[in-house]
């Protein structure tokens, strides 16, 4: 976006071709792709459990995943958790198959970060933000942190997270801190509430701490 003629860049494709499917994003930039079937049809339950995808960043080490451990298809949700995991849930009904029951079962995905190192900790950040302003967080492991960000909090129907936002923040890291500038504006995170993560360098994240515009 900040190219001169900014344009759509193409990524690698997906392991396999879906529909249905989920698209969240993680602390670290990654964006994973969850469930899904292979065609348009309310079932084909022997391809929903497909292993997720990560777009964008393309890390190798999400295009290895193991398949979920029910189908997920149509009406699933994935809600990325302040902990940095992602809690996959549910799924309709497939219509005219054999097996017409509604997933009501959910199970959580640990994304390889988290198996990288040590988590970064925030000892304290503010509740609530003003845009255009700097803010401190307190942090033992300031001087390895590479990237903090906002995500807002996650709303989610028919397979889609309508409230997903992936806000960049720069900083400036400092003795047991890092002074952290806010968005400009409410183009760039409207108000409402976000998980603030830091990333170390070593690509695992914090827990998030939950703050508002």
């Amino acid at each position: 976006m900040t190219a001169p003629s900014p344009a759509w860049q193409p990524t690698a494709s997906m392991a396999f071709p879906r529909t249905y499917h989920v698209f969240m994003v993680l602390p670290d930039g990654n964006v994973l792709v969850t469930g899904g079937g292979r065609t348009t049809r309310g079932g084909g339950f022997d391809h929903c459990r497909l292993p997720g995808r990560a777009l964008v960043t393309g890390d190798p080490d999400l295009d290895t995943l193991a398949s979920m451990n029910t189908y997920r298809q149509y009406h699933q949700t994935a809600i990325l958790l302040p902990d940095a995991r992602v809690l996959v849930t549910g799924s309709g009904r497939g219509l005219g198959y054999a097996d017409p029951t509604d997933r009501l079962s959910g199970e959580v995905f640990t994304p390889p970060y988290l198996f990288k190192g040590p988590r970064p900790t925030i000892t304290s950040a503010p509740s609530q933000l003003s845009y255009a302003q700097n803010f401190t967080v307190q942090t033992p492991d300031a001087a390895s942190i590479a990237t903090v960000s906002l995500i807002r909090l996650g709303t989610m129907t028919h397979t889609f997270t309508m409230d997903q936002r992936y806000v960049p923040l720069t900083f400036t890291a400092g003795s047991g801190s890092l002074t952290v500038s806010a968005p400009a504006n409410a183009n760039l995170a409207p108000p409402g509430y976000y998980m603030l993560f830091l990333v170390s360098s070593s690509g695992v994240p914090s827990v998030a701490q939950i703050l508002k515009f």
